[in-house]
Order: C-alpha cells, then structure tokens, then sequence
C-alpha cells in the first residue's frame, strides 16, 4: 500500500511540474496523444454529441449558468473509464469590453457530459477567500489538458487558469473522475475548496 501511495505522489508531483511550467503547442498535444480511448468509440461519440465552438455563449437550462457563460475550451476523451468518449468544458463567466468579449474568465466550471447518458456533472472552481468568502476562480485565456495522470488508464483534467500580470503566475486544479463525479486531485491554489 505505501508503494502505491508512492507512485501516486511521484505522478502527482510529475503533473505539478508540468504544470508549473509555461503550457506551449507541444505539451498540448502530447497530452492529447496520451487518452486511451479507441479512436473509434471516440468518433461514434461525438456525432452523438451537438457542435461546440469556444466563445459561444454555453447555455443547459438545469445547470443554471449566468447569461455571459462562454465555452472557454472542451475536449472529448473517456474520463470516466467506461470506454466511450465524453465531453469535459470549460467555461466561464465575461464581459464585453468595446463590442468584444474580455480575455479574462471569472466563474470557472468544468462540465464533464456523460457519453452514454449525455447527462451533465458540473465542478465549480471554487476558491475561500483569507475573509471566508467563496468566489469563483478566474483567469485570463483559461484553458484544459486532458491525460492519464494518475496512472489509472483513464484521463484525467487539468484546468489551467493564468493570472496575467507580469509574475506569470498560473493556478492549476487537476480533476479525476471518482465515484460518479469529478474530485480534486492536486490544487495549487491552497484556497481551491475541495467539493
């Protein structure tokens, strides 16, 4: 058991290090590379699936967003681990500045819907406040990453949510899908409310 809690820790703090450094094209990709999903269970399940355009206003009456929710990025890919290809979204919360949308996102959430049952989960990414108060976590160009990194074979979600500014500072959340919903795994934000 302690060696298992070992790997997990090394593979965590492998997915901080990627994550603490600069997100360029290439780690994108690899990240993408690295879904076991069958390229074929994907495609069946994205037809399934309606079209999603990131900057488009994202609107699921039950999940009960704000009117200036946008999809800010998505990806499709088994997070569950049932071998069909679900749709994991982020989105977030901006405002129109001279007749175009804000760079930056407030509000984050990260929507995982089922591939079978097109059912949404939604994680809202929540930090506490030094008084208490909850807000929701922002950034500027927030983006995912999705792959295996907790060692399980399924993919897991990384949110990446720079703060802008000159410190490059970059909050990280990554997600895995855990009795029948999204759990925090590694926070770097210590204010990050664990749901």
């Amino acid at each position: 058991m302690k060696k298992l809690n070992v790997k997990k820790v090394s593979i965590l703090l492998a997915a901080g290090f990627l994550c603490s450094a600069t997100i360029s094209t290439h780690q994108v990709t690899f990240a993408k590379q690295a879904t076991a999903v069958p390229q074929a269970k994907t495609e069946q399940a994205v037809k399934t699936l309606s079209e999603l355009k990131i900057g488009q206003k994202f609107i699921v009456p039950e999940l009960k967003f704000k009117d200036n929710t946008y999809v800010l990025d998505y990806k499709t890919t088994d997070v569950q681990g049932d071998s069909v290809a679900d749709r994991v979204i982020l989105v977030g919360t901006k405002e129109m500045y001279n007749g175009e949308l804000d760079a930056y996102a407030s509000d984050l959430s990260i929507i995982v819907q089922d591939g079978k049952t097109q059912k949404y989960t939604k994680y809202d990414w929540l930090n506490k406040g030094t008084d208490g108060t909850m807000y929701g976590e922002l950034g500027r160009e927030p983006n995912l990453i999705v792959g295996d990194y907790t060692g399980d074979k399924v993919d897991d979600i990384i949110v990446t949510a720079p703060q802008g500014g000159n410190g490059g500072y970059v909050d990280h959340l990554v997600l895995s899908w855990q009795e029948n919903k999204l759990k925090v795994v590694f926070a770097d934000n210590q204010a990050t409310v664990k749901q």
